[in-house]
């Protein structure tokens, strides 16, 4: 294992983000030698402990007491003073809010109404009932959300935000991050939180920071739902909710009337809102590091510390007491004999020791070497488990929901293969189990003397370089070219029952075509169809059915899947 830091009575490990009010690692706690459990651990700045983070240790340590009976929240929160000041709770996996939206620029993926929803939702119920337990939060941003991997949101950073918001002064760096979320005017603590809160949902919408003071409104006034690759204003529903977050019209006059706007928006609008929306966005998004962070997981659970523990003093016995008179001469002649005698015989079963000693720790070793390959391969099958899940509810949701029989079959079709798949990786899953199992067994069945600790494996002997050969020039390699998805099998539209005669006259004797920009995850999954020239709401949602219900393939980036847009026309025929 790399080395590793100890802070306090944990072993950092990986550092998962690096907000702007420190940092956040997935930490160890162990017992003796022995992997026990994982925890969120998060640092803070040495601006902050400049500023005298260390001397608010029993306000913090108050908040996180309080915090253990609001949902929404870290879990179990440890606070440690009396060196680098830290917070623990209990790990969740997952990334940072902000991190999700630099994802979001960086691949250029839709994030929906309904996902920022349910991100406000969650936070909106964490601020809540922190403050029914007398708490603020004062310094709100994207960087104190925490999305798991699985869709939940919690506010990471809720003990310390009061305290961070009074050391602002004296930490101009986090100031001057947080700018956009905090209001210049005087507000109160709950208004404070919820303009933090109107602020992130505003981000999440337009992909932009809110500006400052009198701009917010011609900024409200000009905003698109521009994460969701749509060009149009922002409903007026969740505009008007917008307004009052951020100070703009009339303010909320408390929690109450805060959660009910809230709920109307939630659920008498046009959006549905759900954990499982955000957990297919997450998978979507962060696949490759779900599956590092669960392999190094793993490997930490079945790794062995004890060359991370601090070094001890060496142990040394007490000095015997000299012997004395005329017999300690005959003594030591007598002696010298019974070891001469004694060694003869003792010398050929210790060698015969040794070497058997060596044989055993060498299939030691082989053994060990396959139970980590084993433990790696089951961390990868339960990766795979969890995306099959997540496709198998996706395709049959869609099957649930399709307009067409051809879009139905289609779903049902992915369905069967997915569900196929998971029997396959079941199977899988129960044979390296039992491998597992047998290698236990076998190095259960060999014993190795305790004196003798396992030998290192020798270093491979350098081999012999032979004098170099001019080789031939060889043609510099070309990279490989950057694509875009494709459409590979196009799903075939369902032409609406609408009359000829109520179509515009220019379409009446042509065909009728429908341009769309369809989103592709690198699985070539399309995810999201965006109208670019449309006819009328039912030859465009017919449209939109039969471009989800295409099968198509990945963009590519230096040889791997990426996501990404095409363009793709949907055409109708003439109508009859």
């Amino acid at each position: 294992m790399t080395s590793r830091e100890w802070l306090g009575s944990f072993l950092l490990a990986d550092a998962l983000a690096t907000p702007s009010w420190g940092r956040v690692h997935r930490a160890l706690s162990i017992r003796g030698t022995t992997f026990q459990r994982h925890h969120l651990l998060c640092t803070f700045s040495d601006e902050l402990a400049a500023a005298g983070l260390a001397s608010h240790g029993s306000r913090i340590q108050r908040a996180a007491a309080l915090l253990g009976r609001v949902r929404g929240v870290g879990a179990h929160y440890l606070f440690e003073a009396g060196g680098p000041v830290f917070l623990v709770c209990d790990y969740v996996p997952g990334r940072s809010l902000a991190q999700v939206l630099d994802k979001i620029r960086k691949e250029q993926a839709p994030l929906g109404v309904d996902h920022a929803l349910s991100v406000l939702h969650a936070m909106a119920q964490a601020v809540i009932q922190m403050h029914d337990q007398g708490l603020h939060h004062g310094a709100l941003s994207l960087e104190s959300a925490w999305v798991s991997y699985e869709g939940a949101v919690q506010i990471l950073d809720a003990p310390v935000g009061a305290v961070l918001q009074d050391l602002l002064p004296e930490a101009p760096a986090l100031k001057a991050a947080l700018q956009p979320y905090r209001q210049t005017g005087e507000a109160d603590a709950f208004r404070q939180d919820l303009f933090a809160l109107g602020a992130v949902f505003y981000e999440l919408l337009t992909l932009e920071q809110l500006p400052t003071g009198s701009a917010i409104p011609g900024a409200l006034a000009r905003a698109t739902l521009k994460a969701a690759h749509e060009e149009g204003a922002i409903p007026e529903q969740i505009l008007d909710l917008l307004k009052r977050l951020l100070l703009v019209a009339q303010p909320f006059g408390g929690a109450a009337e805060f959660s009910g706007t809230l709920q109307k928006v939630l659920y008498d609008g046009d959006y549905s809102p759900t954990t499982f929306n955000m957990a297919f966005l997450m998978h979507t998004l962060f696949r490759e590091e779900n599956a590092l962070d669960l392999q190094a997981m793993k490997q930490d659970q079945g790794a062995n510390y004890t060359h991370h523990l601090p070094a001890g003093g060496g142990h040394q016995d007490p000095p015997r007491p000299a012997r004395s008179g005329r017999g300690l001469h005959y003594g030591l002649a007598a002696g010298a004999v019974m070891v001469t005698a004694l060694f003869g015989g003792l010398f050929y079963k210790f060698q015969q020791a040794q070497v058997e000693a060596r044989s055993v720790q060498a299939k030691l070793l082989a053994f060990q070497r396959d139970k980590e390959a084993a433990e790696v391969k089951l961390a990868e099958i339960a990766k795979q488990e969890a995306a099959q899940k997540t496709l198998e509810e996706l395709f049959g949701r869609q099957a649930q929901e399709a307009t067409t029989l051809a879009a139905r079959a289609n779903a049902q079709k992915d369905l069967d293969e997915v569900r196929q798949k998971t029997k396959e990786l079941a199977k899988l899953r129960a044979e390296t189990l039992r491998d597992q199992q047998k290698l236990a067994q076998q190095a259960q069945n060999l014993r190795v003397p305790a004196s003798q600790p396992p030998p290192r494996p020798a270093p491979p002997s350098p081999a012999p370089v032979p004098a170099p050969a001019p080789a031939p020039a060889q043609p510099p390699t070309a990279p490989v070219p950057d694509a875009q998805p494709t459409l590979t099998r196009p799903a075939s539209p369902q032409m609406p029952k609408v009359a000829r005669e109520a179509l515009p006259a220019e379409l009446r004797d042509s065909d009728i075509k429908v341009s769309l920009k369809v989103f592709v995850d690198d699985a070539g999954r399309p995810l999201k169809a965006v109208i670019l020239k449309g006819v009328d709401g039912a030859f465009n949602e017919s449209a939109q059915n039969a471009a989800l219900a295409s099968i198509c393939a990945p963009g590519s980036r230096n040889g791997r899947p990426v996501s990404g847009w095409l363009n793709m026309e949907v055409n109708f025929g003439r109508p009859r």
